[in-house]
C-alpha cells in the first residue's frame, strides 16, 4: 500500500474491521452497539419489574406470579441478545485476528476507533451497573419472599395446633374386648 494512500495511516486491524463492514449490512461495531443498547434497555425494564415485584411481595402477593412471568420473558430476550453479542464479538475478534480463547468486549476496544470504543465501553459499564443493581434487588426480594414463607409456615403450624390436639397428650384408648361388654346385657359391635 503506498504511503500517501488514505489507508496507509490506518492500522491493519482497523482495515480488517472495515473489510468486515463490506461483508455485512452494517459495520460490526454498530451491530455490537445496537445489541448492547437493547441489552441496556432490557436491564432497565428488568430493574423496574424487580422493584414492582418487591411492592407486590409486600402488599399484593396475588400479583407476584404475573411479575415473575414478565421477568422470565425478559430473561429469555436477554439470553438471545447475549448469544447475539457473543457471536458479534467472536466475528470481530476473528476479523481482527485476535488470538484468545475467550474474547471480551474490553479486549476489542483498542482496535476500534476512539469514539466507537468510548460508546461501546460506556454501554458495557452501564449494563454491568444495571445488572449489579438487579442482582441486589433480586436478593432482597428473595429475602422478603423467604420471610413471608416462614411466616406462613409458622401461622399454619399455629392453626394446626389449635384444631388438632397434641399427639403426646392424647392417650390412645385400647378397644374394649367383647367379654368386657357382655356383662351389660347389650352387645356392642365394632
Amino acid at each position: 500500500m503506498p504511503a500517501n494512500s488514505p489507508r496507509a495511516s490506518i492500522p491493519n486491524n482497523r482495515i480488517r474491521t472495515q473489510q468486515w463492514q463490506t461483508s455485512h449490512s452494517q459495520p460490526i461495531h454498530l451491530e455490537l452497539e445496537h445489541v448492547l443498547v437493547q441489552q441496556f434497555k432490557i436491564l432497565k425494564d428488568m430493574l423496574a419489574l424487580t422493584k414492582r415485584e418487591r411492592e407486590s411481595l409486600l402488599s399484593d402477593p396475588d400479583s407476584v406470579l404475573g411479575v415473575v412471568e414478565e421477568k422470565e420473558a425478559l430473561l429469555d430476550k436477554m439470553t438471545l441478545l447475549e448469544d447475539q453479542c457473543r457471536k458479534i464479538v467472536q466475528g470481530l475478534s476473528l476479523s481482527l485476528r485476535l488470538q484468545s480463547e475467550i474474547t471480551s468486549i474490553q479486549e476489542l476496544l483498542p482496535h476500534l476507533q476512539p469514539e466507537e470504543a468510548r460508546r461501546i465501553h460506556t454501554l458495557s459499564e452501564g449494563i454491568s451497573s444495571l445488572a449489579s443493581q438487579a442482582r441486589e434487588l433480586n436478593r432482597a426480594n428473595q429475602a422478603i419472599a423467604l420471610t413471608k414463607l416462614d411466616w406462613l409456615k409458622a401461622t399454619q403450624s399455629f392453626l394446626i395446633s389449635i384444631f388438632l390436639p397434641d399427639p403426646a397428650t392424647v392417650r390412645l384408648k385400647a378397644p374394649r374386648r367383647a367379654e368386657d361388654t357382655t356383662g351389660l346385657g347389650v352387645e356392642f359391635r365394632a
